[in-house]
């Protein structure tokens, strides 16, 4: 019987205590748990839906999706979510079980860094089997991929770094690493963000090698040629993905910047021993704890006179340049590809994991020298280390005195066998042993306290996509939403494969969401959610049905937002217990009208805005609300005053809540919107203290919405003519001044007669996938051929067979600006790049094996 491959060792332990970890923190789906980590839940299971839908022949949507929010390019979801290899996994589950797909997925990347690190450990390092396992294990358990394995994206430059490393190590050896080009290459691929963090690092750990190796100029040019020409190469065979990625980029996230915070060094290397040591979880600095052991053995390197002087200040200044994101502004951002990261900061933490593993397993490979120098300046290290943690570190993360307590146990514990194994009273076992059941018990500690306030995956997905099948086909071909989810997952047009509005990607273009915001929708960033839209914004956006649910919001992750009783009295698709399909009266995808490239829209107008829009693409001029309706007001305990459209509140009382009930008294059986400031809104969580109101309810409906924008809340004028808005307040509310609601009631009569005159214009669609439209339309003069669905560069256009010119209407959607007549138009969708870098690809794979031949081949020949 063969024996088991050493490296195995490590992987089964990693995928062991992961598994373990997760159980009893309720954290592992494959036992019931929640998988709630970084994204997963907003973003990721839609994205591996659609990912599943496109391997399984839905095409069409590759390049350009109609599930895309109104529609979007694919190409920088592509690049920077489903690339990995590993990705392909999806397909050996079904589409109810993609959280297992997933979990699945981190699994074996977690896996893959275990094993790659032992073995750069064991072949590269001259380290023992016992110290390359344990290694490997906290590398893999690290801080930063246990806080992080959500954003599972970022795993594979974790699983793959130890190995391009490997290879790197090969040409500082002067040898050709296929390894490295192989391994580098699928990184770039997997995920350009961290693949640009690798390749950073890597030039600056060549040139560290490159130093530390120096004999003479000739060999080190020697080196540099061929780690130049390797990663030159690794580029080249990327470029399938990395150049449509580019492309993308250029067209949104190149092309603004965020707001960035400051970097404030004193503080964050203050604080930075709070993360070095075990319970180092805090988001606030950069996530790099692999085990208290470990970060002393780091230290224990910088002092072992078994490397030379020269080494060890080669290495300290690279650790300097590995730590540079925290010097300053620029070098953050620089480390982050010049955009500062949203939510989860010092992304390009997992660097500084790996290179602290990296000194770690140095220390180690030549052994800790027995003398009382040596002994006693790591030991005043030490000492020094834990007293900036106790009297700093603590202090600005905010530990609390029993985690305190624990955190310095394990310290003192870990110098205690730190010193046995110096001096040779303990086995080297021992201290792995420690290292392994160290970064285990901090694993279980911080999933212990991730928020298990979610909904399940399923039965949700499965009923919610029961229910769309019961709705007739012709609905689910035009463009449908709906105003619940669970998660805050706002691409479940993704999962569910729908033409839907709410979109929730990185790679969102952002004048798309701001134009929604100046709509009245809560659509800012990267994020636009349909929860807030009217009757107006319906047919302009061609939304045929909209889903609303009768069940309330609760703490466990369904959120139910907005409410559009506005719709009340329009056909119904489908209904059910909890949901309701109502079918709306809307524009078409394309019609003959006009621009309007040039209308401007005001901040906090969202009415006046969507009645500009329509009026100008359909050059008409017609009011579809009426003038404002304004509330008789009563509260309890609480002033109120008026000035101009704002309205002021002062609790008299600030020791209890107060509730302020607005009543309006409109023509009945009619419908309208009444306008919310949104500092009135909140999170669906029922916690959110940042918002004025505790809870809102419109005739005794209770209803939500986000804290985005002023957003009219449709409503119902019931028989008796009276609307009832409560507001119930928190406490402490003073001088708090808010746009005041006012209900304006819509024009049913009007709205319908421009969709009936907009349905005369249309174009007769022959075809609809995402990357090809095609219908017949006629023009008169000076009217255009407007759509409803973006403009991102990869569109073509052809008009009775003959290419013409992209346009664009409201300055964001595709229109094309012909002469009058009838036409017959083509939509095509490629993606930019997709074309060329493949070529570059293919010329790259021709290199690469024109590499192997020249410096493998070759050389055995020579050798011969």
């Amino acid at each position: 019987m063969k024996k088991i491959p050493k490296f195995v060792i490590p992987v089964l332990i990693s995928a062991l205590l992961f598994l373990l970890a997760g159980l009893f923190t309720g954290t592992n789906p494959y036992f019931g748990g929640t998988l709630n980590s970084g994204d997963i839940l907003d973003q990721y299971l839609s994205f591996f839906g659609y990912l599943r839908h496109i391997l399984l022949g839905n095409l069409s949507d590759f390049s350009y999706s109609f599930s895309n929010g109104l529609g979007g390019s694919m190409a920088g979801n592509w690049g920077y979510y489903l690339l990995s290899p590993l990705n392909f996994i999806v397909l050996l589950f079904p589409a109810t079980k993609v959280n297992l797909a997933i979990y699945t997925i981190i699994l074996l990347k977690v896996m893959i860094a275990s094993g790659s690190f032992y073995y750069l450990a064991k072949k590269k390092m001259g380290a023992t089997d016992t110290w390359s396992i344990s290694f490997g294990v906290a590398y893999s358990l690290s801080a930063y991929v246990i806080s992080y394995f959500g954003n599972l994206m970022w795993l594979d430059a974790i699983a793959f770094l130890p190995i391009i490393v490997y290879g790197l190590l090969s040409i500082i050896d002067e040898k050709f690493s296929i390894t490295y080009v192989i391994f580098l290459a699928i990184t770039i691929v997997a995920n350009y963000y961290t693949a640009f963090m690798t390749c950073l690092f890597l030039v600056g750990f060549f040139f560290y090698q490159a130093f530390i190796t120096f004999t003479n100029w000739k060999v080190f040019i020697k080196k540099f040629v061929i780690f130049a020409i390797s990663s030159l190469t690794a580029a080249l065979i990327s470029s399938f993905a990395s150049i449509p990625t580019f492309y993308n980029l250029l067209e949104n996230k190149l092309n603004y910047s965020l707001s960035t915070s400051p970097i404030h060094p004193k503080s964050l290397l203050l604080a930075l021993p709070g993360n070095l040591l075990f319970a180092g979880n805090k988001l606030a600095v950069p996530l790099i704890y692999i085990g208290t052991i470990s970060t002393l053995l780091v230290i224990t390197y910088f002092f072992n006179s078994k490397f030379s002087l020269k080494e060890r200040i080669a290495s300290l200044v690279f650790l300097f340049f590995i730590f540079s994101g925290l010097f300053s502004t620029k070098l953050y951002l620089l480390w982050h590809g010049g955009q500062p990261p949203q939510y989860y900061p010092f992304r390009f933490a997992f660097i500084i994991a790996f290179s602290m593993a990296y000194f770690a397993t140095l220390s180690v490979s030549k052994g800790l020298p027995f003398n009382k120098k040596n002994i006693l300046t790591w030991n005043s290290v030490f000492l020094f280390f834990i007293i900036i943690y106790y009297f700093f570190s603590r202090k600005l993360l905010g530990i609390d005195k029993q985690v305190s307590i624990i955190t310095i146990s394990v310290f003192i514990i870990s110098v205690i066998l730190i010193n046995l194994y110096i001096r040779k009273l303990i086995k080297p076992y021992v201290l792995a042993l420690v290292i392994i059941l160290d970064i285990f018990a901090n694993t279980c500690l911080a999933w212990s306290k991730i928020s298990k306030n979610v909904t399940s995956y399923n039965p949700y997905t499965e009923d919610t996509i029961t229910f769309l099948n019961k709705i007739p086909k012709q609905a689910k071909k035009q463009r449908l939403d709906k105003s619940f989810l669970i998660n805050n997952d706002r691409g479940e047009s993704y999962m569910m494969n729908y033409h839907g509005i709410n979109s929730f990607s990185s790679n969102n273009d952002s004048k798309l969401t701001t134009f929604g915001g100046l709509l009245g929708l809560p659509s800012i960033g990267y994020y636009t959610f349909y929860s807030t839209g009217t009757q107006l914004t319906d047919a302009l956006f061609g939304l045929n049905t909209y889903v609303v649910s009768n069940k309330l919001s609760d703490m466990r992750g369904f959120y139910n937002y907005g409410l559009r009783d506005d719709l009340i009295g329009n056909k119904i698709w489908y209904k059910n217990k909890t949901n309701t399909a109502y079918r709306i009266n809307t524009f078409p995808l394309a019609f003959a009208g006009y621009q309007a490239n040039d209308i401007k829209l005001k901040e906090n107008n969202p009415l006046s805005n969507q009645v500009t829009v329509l009026n100008n693409l359909t050059n008409t001029n017609t009011q579809y609300f009426s003038k404002a309706i304004s509330a008789y007001e009563t509260s309890n305990d609480m002033t109120l005053s008026h000035n101009g459209n704002l309205l002021t509140m002062n609790q008299l009382s600030t020791k209890s809540p107060s509730t302020i009930t607005f009543t309006y008294h409109a023509q009945p059986n009619s419908h309208g919107y009444i306008l919310l400031d949104r500092s009135l809104m909140m999170w669906a969580d029922y916690t959110d203290i940042n918002s004025a109101a505790s809870k809102l309810t419109i005739n005794g409906k209770s209803f939500r919405s986000l804290p985005v924008n002023l957003q009219p809340i449709g409503v119902h004028i019931p028989k008796n003519g009276k609307v009832v808005l409560k507001i119930y307040l928190r406490k402490n509310i003073k001088n708090k001044t808010i746009i005041d609601p006012k209900l304006y009631l819509l024009n049913q009569n009007n709205l319908d007669k421009t969709i009936k005159l907009v349905k005369t214009r249309a174009m007769s669609l022959t075809t609809w996938k995402g990357n090809y439209i095609s219908g017949n339309i006629r023009l008169k003069r000076g009217q255009a051929v407007i759509t409803t669905f973006p403009y991102t560069s990869g569109w073509q256009a052809t008009a009775n067979g003959k290419p013409v010119k992209i346009t664009t209407a409201l300055n964001r959607f595709i229109s094309l600006k012909l002469p009058a007549g009838n036409y017959k138009i083509v939509f095509k969708h490629t993606m930019p790049g997709l074309k060329l870098g493949t070529i570059i690809s293919i010329i790259g794979i021709v290199l690469f094996g024109a590499e192997i031949y020249q410096f493998k081949y070759k050389r055995k020949k020579k050798n011969k």
